[in-house]
């Protein structure tokens, strides 16, 4: 039931809008009364947490995968490979990032966002680890973050951004470049 709801209110989210994902649209798309809603949570912002829970969990798990296929490989193509999997993350349902980054208020599930931050942080971080010989930069905290936060920027930007914006693979190739430059000189 709880599965149900959240993708009940994913789809009004992405569809229709924060606005309109109040509890007796979300029952009402679900297919259940707004009493079956309410035993498994208490409000709308419950239930929109869940949903953040669940979409930052696909890019952790996105990030994850692609760290591990980029272990060992040449920098470059590591770095190709990370950019990538961000995008692809995003670009999964740019309907519900949208609604998720620019319209849910930040205060309905704040604690997952920086979870979720903080995990990709420590994995770039390590990553970066890897390649330190090869790296213009010492601090790799501070490369993670850089990095982490440009990519995340670029991407948002590509996804939600308004007016026209280039290719998601042109821009794909230019932050890699641009990271690259950065970390090697």
């Amino acid at each position: 039931m709880v599965e149900t709801i959240v993708e009940a209110t994913w789809q009004v989210l992405a569809k229709e809008g924060y606005a309109a994902a109040n509890t007796n649209r979300i029952a009402e798309r679900a297919g259940i009364s707004v009493g079956s809603l309410y035993q498994y949570f208490p409000n709308k912002n419950a239930i929109v947490a869940a949903v953040q829970r669940r979409h930052h969990a696909e890019v952790a798990s996105a990030m994850a995968t692609a760290f591990a296929e980029t272990a060992g490989q040449p920098l470059e193509i590591g770095i190709r490979g990370l950019v990538h999997a961000n995008m692809q993350a995003h670009l999964a349902d740019p309907d519900l990032h949208r609604a998720l980054t620019a319209i849910v208020p930040a205060a309905a599930n704040p604690e997952t966002l920086g979870c979720i931050r903080d995990g990709i942080h420590a994995q770039l971080r390590a990553w970066l680890w890897r390649y330190r010989q090869q790296l213009i930069v010492k601090d790799l905290d501070t490369a993670a973050f850089v990095v982490q936060h440009l990519v995340e920027a670029v991407v948002h930007a590509t996804i939600d951004g308004p007016g026209p914006t280039p290719e998601p693979k042109q821009v794909e190739d230019e932050v890699a470049a641009m990271i690259l430059r950065y970390l090697t000189g």
